[in-house]
């Protein structure tokens, strides 16, 4: 459907309503075995609800062609045979229709008992000093080895020595500097009106410890260690080769979206995108996998304009940033008008992009973020979980959730993100899966709605009121308001 037709059904009801709400109390986890259960079972109550609907019809058809049968007796004989023959057509729909149910019941319920087999399968190969707890610190603990990072109080990697903050008074920086804390680099946020300072921590203190100690220094301001992110929590499965030479388009809508990601590299599939790269971002040796992925899905969606920032270095197994570089992206889109900022970056919470994002949002524009991939269990993953942020899930063909998907009241909507073909650096084409991958199908959504002239509160509505509602009735924590195509 046209992006401008379906603003045109807005209702204006729905604006009094919290469009994503992040505090509201969702239902418990459910099995695999349990959502199957639920689908069929939803899909017979639909199913007798069409039944009663088709019998009153039939009943109203009936007495009306019975008020004629005395005037045209002929005319209305065939008419009643006619209805007969509808009705027994769609009797024989209606059963078929029960039959595919209980067919899909049970391949729900074979696919969930492998995939069960399959996690069991993976946990047993791993000695019990090798398990990590997905989602935890644990995961990324040794990125950034490189640069001798320390490790926060939840074992998270931050830059050794070094803290920063956001809108230091003067009177407040000249006291700190008196108890030793040394000015690295002072940087001046024009689109967000904010002044980033990244402080050296006085000589033998451990990140953590100036932390704390700046945080009692400038009560009023925003301070934080500098965080270590890496791919981990957002890439999922390694990518396997596809048979397909091209990528099918859906929509030839222009759209603008700025994506904080890897690089993005020249491609096929990226011919109907305009690419514009971050000069600070564009390294000789910079990874470019996930970013063209990423960018090639966004590109299969209209014609899109993409304000592609590079945040990653590293070694090309194990890319990772550092919360300061994901500040300076993020300012850099914000300057060049990107509506719609998509993010498949997942680790912990800092309290300085917390605070940056929620300004972006503040300020009119959409954030779109994975949940991650750490599996049902583990706990949000940042920024997805960051109030006001869009977080994104992933569903597969079949519209069931990605088994390593996180979960949480947090989790906005569901996007295709499980096999999904998309754009391979190397020139050819391969299957994608994580949550990464279906972010951009929800930033482009968003991105073709704000081309429209419409805000970013009605497009957040209408995104909402777009999602074709999977798993339990209405918001649950698994797939959020429902699937967007």
């Amino acid at each position: 459907m046209n992006m401008r037709a379906i603003l045109s059904g807005i209702v204006i009801g729905l604006l009094a309503a919290p469009a994503f709400p992040h505090d509201r109390d969702p239902p418990e986890p459910q099995s695999a075995q349990e959502r199957a259960q639920e689908r069929l079972e939803r899909e017979q109550e639909r199913a007798a609800q069409r039944a009663e609907e088709r019998a009153a019809r039939f009943e109203r058809d009936r007495s009306r062609i019975e008020e004629r049968e005395l005037r045209e007796p002929a005319k209305a004989a065939e008419d009643l045979a006619k209805l007969e023959a509808d009705r027994a057509e769609n009797e024989a729909k209606a059963a078929e229709d029960a039959e595919k149910a209980e067919a899909d019941y049970e391949k729900d319920l074979a696919e969930a008992a492998e995939d069960e087999l399959e996690d069991a399968a993976e946990l047993a190969e791993q000695s019990d000093d090798d398990r990590v707890e997905r989602g935890s610190s644990a995961e990324i603990r040794d990125i950034a080895d490189g640069e001798r990072a320390e490790h926060d109080e939840r074992g998270y990697p931050v830059r050794r020595g070094e803290v920063f903050a956001l809108d230091l008074p003067e009177s407040v920086l000249a006291q700190i500097q008196r108890s030793g804390y040394r000015i690295i680099e002072r940087t001046r946020l024009e689109a967000l009106d904010r002044d980033l300072l990244r402080l050296a921590a006085p000589g033998g203190t451990s990140a953590t410890l100036a932390r704390d100690r700046l945080r009692e220094l400038a009560p009023g301001a925003t301070v934080d260690v500098v965080h270590y992110y890496g791919m981990d929590l957002t890439a999922g499965s390694k990518p396997h080769k596809a048979r397909e030479k091209v990528m099918p388009t859906r929509a030839n809508e222009s759209f603008s979206v700025g994506v904080i990601d890897t690089a993005v590299v020249s491609h096929q599939a990226l011919a109907k995108a305009r690419i514009i790269p971050w000069s600070e971002g564009a390294t000789p040796q910079a990874q470019a996998r996930h970013g063209t992925a990423v960018a090639s899905l966004l590109a299969s969606a209209g014609r899109p304009t993409i304000y592609s920032a590079n945040i990653f270095r590293g070694p090309a197994d194990r890319p990772y940033t550092s919360a300061e570089v994901i500040a300076a992206a993020l300012e850099w889109t914000l300057l060049q008008g990107a509506p719609v900022i998509n993010m498949s970056l997942a680790g912990p919470r800092n309290a300085i992009l917390d605070r940056l994002i929620r300004d972006a949002v503040k300020a009119g524009k959409v954030v779109v973020a994975a949940a991650g991939n750490g599996g049902p269990t583990a706990p949000p993953s940042y920024p997805a979980a960051v109030p006001g942020v869009i977080a994104v899930t992933a569903v597969d063909k079949d519209r069931r959730v990605y088994r390593l998907a996180q979960r949480g009241k947090h989790i906005a909507v569901a996007g295709y993100g499980v096999d999904v073909l998309a754009a391979e650096a190397g020139g050819n084409l391969a299957r994608f899966t994580g949550t990464s991958f279906a972010t951009p199908v929800v930033s482009a959504w968003l991105g073709r709605c704000r081309a429209t002239g419409a805000d970013a509160s009605a497009c957040r509505l209408l995104l909402r009121k777009a999602a074709k509602d999977l798993g339990a009735q209405g918001f649950d924590e698994t797939y959020g308001f429902g699937l967007i195509e």
